[in-house]
């Protein structure tokens, strides 16, 4: 059984360094996030060649603790960052990326002082300080980087939930909530965490590797992360046209933040809030703004001319809804308007769910049932030959 995914791991290592290449090289889907996680990848393939490489020494050069760099932190590191790319939260962690990352290279260098002492006198570095020595710095290295890829997963589901809130509070379009190839990823480090750890575990229990662990960690490598690397490759990143959107409306970033934020003092009930929501409804009735499929909570609070996050309190506190169920809202409102007009029978539904600003058959169906309770057909159907 061994032999069998040993196998398979090598295979999968020479398809990760072509898989690593596209990401890294590929001119249709360039992007910061491609690159790092081509990077992942080549990580991965390193380790997984150091892991079942043949021999334990190269002209004497024993392959033991620091021998070759210590690359596991990069782990996390890449994962992590990549989902930030993503949804386009990078900045929030530059201190704790860049702290990271230099602590990475810098027990990575420690394989330098290795070959230097190697070379210069034929030791290494566990005769300068001590075999249990170096082996403790190894263990804590390791598990270290253990409990940082639990952070990354940890944040990384955070950061995707607040991605989906924010969508839902500053954009209508359901295209962006279409993020199960996200998840997807994210949940496929689970189980290589698990088998991480029961390997961390048998190795502090001072156990053989009689049930290769090892090798149950590379099977879900392969079956896990070469799956869905590909599926994310494909995606561009969440938040791509969100600050172009941003500029072009006239907000900054802390505007932008600030958008579904707690309201402190601010007070929903005056008659000059009144006002401004009989503004905004007469706005939407009469211009149409949501027949744009795109249309943002910036692009609408500049066409009425009113700060972001004023719109957004309004939204939010006043009308109790999020903006994407407001906008989408209108939009199915008149997609019932137009199903229920006897003059367009000979319009299909796909012309009707692209005129009121839906991009797809699937997200228009989903929203017209959660609105109506029954989907475009049954309404058509039903509108019609009640007119008769």
């Amino acid at each position: 059984m061994e032999k069998i995914i040993s196998t398979l791991v090598w295979a999968a290592l020479i398809q990760g360094v072509l898989l690593a290449v596209l990401y890294l090289f590929s001119k249709k889907y360039r992007s910061l996030a491609n690159r790092l996680l081509g990077l992942f990848l080549l990580i991965i393939v390193y380790e997984g060649t150091i892991n079942f490489l043949p021999f334990t020494e190269i002209f004497g050069y024993r392959m033991y603790y620091f021998a070759l760099p210590e690359v596991k932190l990069l782990y996390p590191l890449l994962f992590f960052h990549f989902i930030l790319e993503k949804v386009g939260r990078t900045r929030h962690y530059r201190k704790y990326l860049r702290f990271h990352y230099w602590l990475a290279a810098a027990i990575a260098g420690v394989t330098l002082i290795n070959v230097f002492l190697f070379v210069r006198s034929g030791d290494k570095i566990e005769t300068l300080l001590g075999m249990k020595t170096v082996e403790q710095f190894y263990m804590v290295h390791q598990y270290y980087a253990y409990l940082l890829i639990w952070v990354a997963f940890i944040l990384s589901i955070i950061e995707v939930l607040r991605y989906k809130r924010i969508v839902k509070e500053a954009y209508s379009d359901f295209e962006m909530l279409n993020i199960g190839w996200l998840w997807r990823f994210t949940f496929a480090l689970l189980p290589i965490i698990i088998a991480w750890g029961a390997d961390l575990t048998r190795i502090a229990l001072g156990w053989t590797n009689m049930f290769g662990f090892e090798l149950v960690t590379w099977f879900f490598v392969v079956i896990f992360i070469y799956g869905f690397s590909f599926e994310a490759f494909q995606h561009q990143n969440l938040f791509e046209r969100a600050a172009a959107d941003r500029r072009s409306a006239g907000t900054n970033g802390r505007d932008a933040d600030a958008i579904g934020s707690k309201p402190g003092k601010h007070v929903i009930g005056l008659p000059e809030d009144q006002n401004l929501i009989r503004k905004i409804q007469a706005f939407m009735e009469t211009e149409e703004p949501y027949l744009d499929a795109s249309l943002s909570i910036h692009q609408l609070a500049r066409k009425l001319g009113i700060p972001v996050r004023e719109l957004s309190l309004i939204i939010n506190l006043k009308l109790q809804k999020h903006f994407f169920d407001f906008i989408n809202e209108y939009r199915i409102k008149k997609a019932m308007e137009l199903l229920r007009d006897p003059g367009n029978r000979k319009v299909t539904i796909l012309e009707i769910l692209y005129e009121v600003g839906f991009n797809s058959k699937s997200s228009f169906n989903t929203a017209f049932k959660k609105y109506t309770g029954k989907t475009p057909t049954q309404y058509r159907e039903a509108s019609l030959v009640g007119s008769q």
